[in-house]
């Protein structure tokens, strides 16, 4: 039960899974040259319920990308992304009105998503940031298919800052 003035917020809002999750995963790379490739793959696989009786669907994602060393500073990259997830098991009882709230039906939670990022790394060789990279993705979806009502994506921009040991 919620304290007075409380409430508890629908799926998408939740911070977390709640769930011990599996997450195996495989990772494909290879390089010549200037160039470079790989595939990478990732499950995961929801263990049981959380302490409100339901788990959020199993996932699986994978990724398809090529790189280039344009300069010995700056390289480009260029990705395939793709994500399939599944509705939620179970429901959360203290979600009684599935009419008011598209946002609460656990069936309605799946979804397929393909993204296409692009990429540039600048990388530092010398100097007190040796070694370190700063990267900027632009991602933009080629198809969305939410099994219900959930927000789609425009958009996603990335920017990291990177030191490798």
């Amino acid at each position: 039960a919620s304290a007075p003035g409380e409430a508890q917020l629908p799926y998408p809002m939740q911070l977390g899974s709640g769930t011990l999750d599996l997450m195996p995963g495989f990772t494909f790379l290879g390089m010549r040259g200037d160039g470079s490739w790989g595939l990478q793959g990732t499950w995961t696989v929801r263990l049981g319920e959380n302490d409100r009786d339901y788990a959020l669907g199993d996932a699986l994602e994978g990724t398809l990308w090529l790189a280039y060393r344009l300069t010995d500073r700056i390289s480009a990259s260029a990705r395939i992304f793709g994500r399939s997830w599944g509705d939620i098991e179970g429901a959360d009882p203290t979600f009684m009105n599935r009419r008011m709230v598209p946002t609460i039906v656990p069936e309605t939670r799946g979804g397929n998503r393909v993204d296409i990022p692009l990429g540039l790394n600048y990388y530092i060789p010398s100097g007190a940031l040796a070694g370190h990279r700063l990267a900027v993705e632009m991602a933009l979806p080629v198809v969305q298919d939410p099994s219900g009502p959930q927000l789609e994506t425009d958009w996603i921009l990335t920017v990291g800052w990177q030191k490798a040991f």
